[in-house]
């Protein structure tokens, strides 16, 4: 984008890469800084799945799809979460909640019994999505102006 700056809303670019809905695509319009939402739930709608054709017709010129947040990734957060954890008896919980299929929900079980560690996980995880996303704005040569409203 070279030295144009584009004004892009933070919080809508995090919400889009936490989106884990396959049924659901992001793109970001490059001359707006809009994020635009398609989803397959929503046939016959602005936001349905016809609209998105003319969108990918211009990916690369004019729109860019946004990535997602990999499971890979998504473990790994609870991981390094887990490490933060003064509590021996719910690091000790939340290590055994990872442990196999359905490790993300029952993550979030666990944490659900302890209010003030599920809120500072919540900034946790949002913090690395925020670094995650501006990496690749950064990566599509993308100099924005951040709205944190």
């Amino acid at each position: 984008m070279g030295e144009d700056r584009l004004k892009v809303d933070l919080d809508d670019l995090c919400w889009a890469y936490e989106d884990a809905y396959l049924g659901n695509s992001y793109y970001l319009d490059i001359e707006t800084g809009e994020v635009l939402f398609f989803s397959d739930n929503l046939t016959g709608t602005e936001g349905g799945p016809e609209g998105i054709e003319e969108i990918e017709d211009e990916v690369g010129d004019r729109y860019i799809a946004l990535p997602r947040t990999s499971p890979r990734e998504g473990y790994r957060d609870m991981e390094e979460f887990i490490e933060t954890v003064e509590d021996e008896d719910l690091k000790e919980k939340l290590s055994i909640a990872i442990d196999g299929k359905g490790a993300f929900r029952r993550f979030k079980d666990v944490l659900n019994q302890y209010p003030d560690e599920r809120e500072r996980w919540f900034e946790f995880k949002g913090n690395r999505t925020e670094k995650r996303v501006r990496r690749w704005l950064e990566a599509e040569d993308i100099r924005r102006e951040i709205d944190c409203s």
